[in-house]
């Protein structure tokens, strides 16, 4: 990831106004952390840091003055932006001695603000996304090591994001003008993978009509990325070896001996010092490779990149997505659940799964229906309102709910059919209203009858009624934006 998307923590004791910095804040494309008041505020960069401060000084119930005091340490890690009244130039000239980087007068101008934040962040510096604690203490070691040529080995889950951060390592170092020059080495075959890196000479094999440089070659003065070392062929590790340790090489079928000087970082999801063990893996080349390890954990463990990283990846797909994706944000609900998920496939299922919400949401609102983390559509159409209206309901009697239940699950029938399931009859039709409306009101009221027999739980309630919480899930959801009180 080339870009990285700002955070920006707001303070503002007015709810009307904070959610209108909220708004403006992910309007401009950037992470927002609103607190209501300075306490809640220091939870907030205690927990993450922050990339600019935005705070309204008019609507706090204490002096500005200490309020930069009782914040001083995050306020030197991060500018502070804030906000006054048109007239109130005192407090405009204290926040600037304070040393607030600007003011702006209330009310604002949209546009203008945005672009204030905007200028205000571009300064930062771009690249690996880190918000947690964890990854940021990973950044700077990384940050460190990439001042010197030290070979590297990430290791780390799949899909963690292993190349993103060699990325990073190549950018903050003295080579950064050079190549980064990325190969899988799980994906490329035994002999092309050969050629791939060392290169050919004219006439080396059948087909080898010209010379060809190898990767090695094409990453002198910058950075060589070995992604899935692990995977690369017993056979080939030997060469690799001899490379790493006498840093030079020879062509495919040539005798000329090239120095090489790029900067190695492999990269692997294995325990390698297990493959050694098996001797799968050779003991020189892994000690070889092994100079600097930095381990990357998986997304479940560095919770507060979650959602710089979901964000980062909505406007990085926008563009792909036509004119009906232009707008696209998250609801809450999908925030909420975007932090809560296990990620088991790491960043590349946040990226699968945001390009998936990105085809299905209507209107430029994902909402959690849209976040399909299966793959599967089935779910979806699953989730999808029925408009069919249901000519015949079948006779239930009272106190059969799970038969009822198991009836709904295999026929995909929904609200009337609930309403026998409870043991009463459904409500009749009301002149004016169509049959699905009949049927969402008879479902809902069964739900929330469900619901509070089990005591708000939601997975007894799924169990009980035959669909499964994903489902269920999203009626409460809609539920709740029709104002429907939940219990629990």
């Amino acid at each position: 990831m080339s870009d990285n998307i700002a955070t920006v923590a707001l303070l503002d004791s007015q709810h009307s106004g904070l959610d209108m910095l909220t708004e403006l804040t992910h309007s401009a494309g950037m992470v927002a952390l609103p607190a209501a008041d300075q306490h809640e505020l220091a939870v907030l960069l205690n927990r993450t840091s922050v990339d600019l401060l935005v705070v309204n000084a008019t609507s706090l119930d204490m002096p500005l003055v200490a309020i930069f005091k009782q914040l001083a340490d995050a306020f030197q890690r991060a500018p502070v932006f804030v906000l006054v009244n048109e007239q109130d130039v005192h407090m405009a000239v204290q926040a600037m001695h304070l040393g607030a980087i600007d003011v702006m007068t209330l009310p604002l101008e949209p546009g203008r603000f945005k672009r204030q934040l905007a200028q205000y962040v571009a300064a930062q510096p771009q690249g690996f996304i880190c918000r947690d604690g964890r990854s940021q203490q990973l950044l700077a070691l990384a940050e460190r090591v990439a001042q010197t040529d030290v070979t590297i080995l990430i290791g780390g889950e799949s899909g963690a994001g292993k190349e993103v951060l060699a990325q990073h390592v190549h950018l903050s170092s003295p080579r950064k003008k050079g190549e980064f020059v990325a190969v899988n080495c799980a994906s490329i075959p035994e002999t092309m993978l050969e050629d791939m890196l060392f290169g050919h000479e004219k006439g080396a094999f059948t087909g080898a009509h010209q010379r060809h440089q190898g990767l090695f070659e094409q990453a002198q003065g910058g950075t060589l990325f070995l992604d899935e070392v692990g995977e690369l062929p017993f056979v080939l590790q030997a060469k690799l070896l001899r490379v790493i340790q006498e840093r030079e090489l020879k062509r495919l079928g040539g005798n000329e001996t090239i120095v090489v000087d790029a900067r190695i970082i492999a990269a692997t999801n294995r325990n390698l010092q297990q493959e050694v063990q098996a001797q799968r893996f050779r003991e020189d080349l892994y000690y070889r490779i092994n100079v600097f390890p930095l381990k990357l954990l998986p997304l479940k463990q560095r919770p507060l990149d979650i959602l710089p990283i979901a964000q980062f990846l909505l406007h990085k797909h926008k563009a792909n997505m036509g004119a009906t994706a232009a707008s696209a944000q998250y609801n809450q609900e999908a925030l909420n659940f975007l932090q809560s998920y296990a990620w088991p496939g790491n960043v590349r299922e946040l990226e699968n799964v945001v390009q998936r919400a990105l085809v299905l949401a209507v209107g430029g609102v994902i909402g959690m229906e849209h976040l399909l983390v299966d793959g599967g559509l089935e779910d979806f159409m699953e989730q999808m309102p029925s408009e069919v209206a249901v000519t015949e309901t079948p006779e239930v009697e009272v106190g059969q709910e799970q038969e009822t239940a198991a009836y709904m699950q295999a026929t995909g029938t929904d609200g009337m059919n609930f309403a026998y399931s409870m043991g009463r009859q459904p409500e009749p039709p009301v002149i004016g209203r169509g049959l699905s409306e009949v049927a969402r009101d008879s479902e809902q009221k069964v739900i929330l009858a469900t619901l509070k027999r089990f005591k708000g739980s939601r997975k007894d309630t799924a169990q009980e009624l035959g669909v499964s919480p994903r489902t269920l899930r999203y009626k409460l959801a809609k539920m709740k934006d029709q104002g429907v009180h939940i219990p629990g």
